[in-house]
């Protein structure tokens, strides 16, 4: 099965360099922009949308509902890694190559790559139970997309963009 998968679009945070991780950041006038634009590519053969329960990607989420005019629910399971105490600090080169390489613990106060991977597939089995009629949206965060992608290939993956759109093929994730 293939789902589709989208990161929210730019927020001020992110303009600022900033680590939102779970924080509820919103979304940037340009990023209203970017997910009208995604919007465009997605195809019709999607018949649901899973977000994050984070503002950025519930805004992000909405915008594309706009067009697509499906179910749409809000999932913790799909919420961006907790970075603890880093959250709100700049997002420091460090900080990116052990989130881009499924390689952190952001202990005490963050998450660890399994816990993170622990609730990712745990939603994931529920869409794939739920959708045997038809392809899925998650609308999430750069640190979900490099999951599944760590999830699917067990490769790193460079710079997602805001508002990006990534395909994955569920049965190889789920194996």
């Amino acid at each position: 099965m293939k789902i589709y998968v989208i990161r929210h679009g730019l927020t001020e945070m992110n303009k600022q360099g900033l680590i939102n991780g779970s924080l509820h950041d919103t979304l940037a006038p340009e990023g209203f922009e970017q997910a009208k634009q995604a919007a465009l590519s997605l195809p019709n053969t999607i018949k649901r949308i899973y977000s994050s329960s984070l503002n950025r990607a519930k805004q992000t989420a909405q915008v594309l509902n706009d067009k697509l005019g499906v179910d749409l629910t809000h999932h913790d399971e799909l919420k961006e890694v907790n970075f603890g105490i880093l959250e709100g600090t700049p997002f420091l080169e460090e900080h990116k190559e052990r989130h881009k390489k499924q390689d952190y613990d952001w202990g005490p106060s963050g998450e660890k790559v399994e816990d993170v991977k622990r609730r990712v597939l745990s939603i994931l089995e529920k869409i794939k139970s739920e959708n045997s009629d038809g392809e899925a949206l998650i609308v999430a965060h750069g640190g979900i997309v490099r999951m599944l992608q760590f999830l699917e290939t067990n490769e790193a993956m460079e710079e997602i963009g805001n508002a990006s759109v990534h395909a994955f093929d569920l049965d190889k994730i789920l194996k």
